[in-house]
């Protein structure tokens, strides 16, 4: 008799271990759907951030700094006397 009863316990415990694994599958998928969610706000905040600090160099262009420490620049525009 013992041996009837052990393949119901087998069926019930994969059961249950299958319920378990899919409510940590589903656990783990809302965390990493609510990682993604705060990782896309804070690139739209540093995008956001980054066009700010943008616009005082729109349309120019900055010296070459590797030049810088010989005397060398190479301006992007000419200064009349």
């Amino acid at each position: 008799m013992a041996s009837s009863n052990n393949p119901r316990k087998f069926s019930e415990k994969i059961a249950l271990h299958n319920q378990k694994q899919a409510e940590e599958t589903a656990a783990f998928e809302e965390v990493m759907k609510d990682l993604n969610i705060t990782r896309l706000q804070l690139q739209k905040t540093q995008y956001l951030q980054l066009g700010q600090n943008r616009g005082q160099y729109y349309g120019g262009s900055l010296p070459n700094v590797n030049q810088i420490g010989n005397g060398n620049i190479d301006l992007p525009f000419q200064v009349s006397p």
